[in-house]
């Protein structure tokens, strides 16, 4: 019976049958023959053949089989070692090369998310492997670039009709589906260059209400040159005069005039708005300094008509806008709690500048955090477009301590070993920021971000989305004006089940839907 096992086997390995040869072989007695044992010698070098065979095509699993069959048989003899190291470096190979895949899908996918479209193609190009989820990429990248090329042809006819807020809204949607587009860049410098000459136009005779009205729609575009800056710079100078003014500040007025004045030699008017203002300085001094100034009783020479100046706020700090929640106009408080069905509470907050700190501290700070007691305080404020972080004993910055830092999208801020922020500018054209807690949280765990507020908040399924959700396919912005939340959204809007008028803004404790995303507006 043995023999006959013995000879089935040779049969099978001379007719190729190396599997079957391997089961009737491997038994012990087989292997203890003599004539067996010649028999396994032969079919181990076979399998080996066959392995090298299978690594040869790529057939991985196939090839260790046979090697494993082998080692089986003959033990772990040079040529199955050999065979054996061969497979493990093209296994290592095939991982490596799947984690490589992986990661250039993934980094397309950012591109795509982040509208480079032809940084999304070279990368797919390159890739292989898994040729429906490219394919589906290259579809999705096809689709935008053919989104943005609609979205330049309505900026080309807006810039004909010189219809800058169309022009600027088309630029906008380029934008978010193909931003490295050099077509985009160069209508968009068309654009800047042509808005910024009327607003200098505006400036110099004096319509600042044009002007800042072109401002507005300016700032949406992400990028701005030193023209725009300028030009933003100006109409800061034009608000802070006016309202030194309006408070009685009339020399702090004029050292703002004198610096428009170096920033718009042309206008005739901000020479004349300087001699007015140094004029009636001068004769209010003169007031302040005769007999009139001893009406005080302390006789100091500060009389009632200082009254109005020691009431009104600190220079360059913006009034608070309405606070109360149950307003029916819908004025906005200068923070509140944005809680989204299904997605998550987000604490909002208007002031351009914030303080950050334990809760339990003695003055309680506008950020407050389940953090050790004895954590020193930081400030995060915005100046135009831009945030600085700053602390009195120095705060840690991506690693590095500085006591005043300017911030950039992506920037660590170290309170403490444990506890860090991390500070965001997701969407490109706007100068609202976010900042994510980690290792503490606030006293109301539900918060899952914190947003600094500056005019407007997106609200989409993008990545720079300051609040993201797959919920809503178009993104929906909303924007602070005249104290009010106003929603812009394609989709129709209704308040506790009522469609109301958009100009009223968005009253506080009230249920909100917008198309499928629903919210309500809570006092923090």
């Amino acid at each position: 019976m043995l023999i006959l096992r013995i000879r089935q086997a040779e049969t099978a390995l001379w007719d190729g049958r190396l599997d079957e040869a391997f089961d009737l072989a491997r038994r012990e007695e087989v292997r203890s023959h003599r004539q067996g044992q010649q028999l396994v010698g032969d079919l181990a070098r076979a399998l080996v053949a066959r392995g090298w065979e299978h690594l040869k095509v790529g057939r991985l699993s196939e090839a260790m089989s046979d090697c494993g069959k082998a080692a089986r048989l003959a033990g772990n003899s040079g040529d199955i070692a050999a065979l054996r190291g061969a497979i493990e470096q093209a296994m290592s190979k095939e991982n490596h090369n799947r984690h490589r895949h992986a990661d250039v899908l993934a980094c397309a996918r950012e591109c795509l998310d982040n509208g480079m479209l032809s940084g999304c193609e070279d990368l797919l190009a390159s890739a292989e492997g898994e040729t429906r989820r490219i394919e589906a990429l290259r579809g999705e990248a096809a689709a935008r670039r053919a989104d943005a090329d609609a979205s330049l042809r309505r900026v080309e006819v807006a810039i004909e009709r010189q219809d800058w807020s169309g022009a600027i809204e088309g630029l906008l949607a380029a934008w978010q589906t193909h931003a490295s587009s050099d077509r985009l860049a160069s209508l968009a410098a068309a654009v800047t260059d042509r808005v910024g000459m009327e607003i200098r136009a505006a400036l110099d005779t004096g319509r600042l209400d044009r002007a800042n009205l072109l401002m507005c729609r300016l700032r949406k575009l992400p990028r701005q040159g030193v023209e725009m800056r300028e030009l933003s710079r100006a109409l800061s100078k034009c608000q802070l005069a006016f309202e030194c003014i309006e408070q009685g500040r009339l020399r702090q007025a004029s050292e703002a005039l004198r610096q428009l004045s170096a920033l718009l030699p042309e206008a005739a008017w901000v020479r004349d708005a300087l001699a007015h203002a140094e004029q009636t300085a001068t004769g209010l001094e003169a007031l302040r300094g005769g007999p009139l100034g001893l009406v005080s009783p302390s006789g100091s020479g500060a009389s009632s008509l200082t009254v109005a100046v020691n009431d009104a706020p600190p220079a360059g700090r913006p009034d608070r806008l309405p606070a109360s929640p149950d307003k029916p106009d819908g004025c906005v408080p200068m923070r509140f709690m944005l809680q989204i069905d299904g997605v998550g509470g987000f604490l909002v907050l208007l002031d351009r500048q914030i303080t950050v700190g334990p809760a339990a501290s003695s003055r309680s700070p506008d950020l407050p955090l389940m953090a050790d007691r004895n954590l020193p305080p930081i400030r995060i404020e915005r100046l135009e477009d831009d945030y600085f972080v700053s602390a009195t004993d120095g705060v840690l910055v991506n690693g590095r301590a500085a006591r005043r830092s300017l911030l950039s999208d992506g920037d660590k801020i170290g309170l403490s070993q444990r506890c860090r922020l991390r500070f965001g500018l997701p969407h490109p054209a706007s100068s609202s920021a976010v900042l994510d807690v980690s290792g503490s949280r606030l006293p109301t765990g539900d918060v899952r971000r914190v947003i600094l507020l500056d005019r407007n908040l997106v609200i989409g399924p993008a990545g720079t989305s300051h609040i993201r959700t797959d919920r809503v396919i178009e993104p929906i912005v909303l924007s602070v004006r005249d104290g009010r939340l106003l929603c812009g959204s394609s989709e129709p809007m209704t308040v506790d089940d009522r469609v109301v008028d958009r100009s009223t803004g968005i009253p506080m404790n009230s249920h909100v839907c917008v198309g499928p995303l629903s919210f309500v507006m809570v006092p923090a």
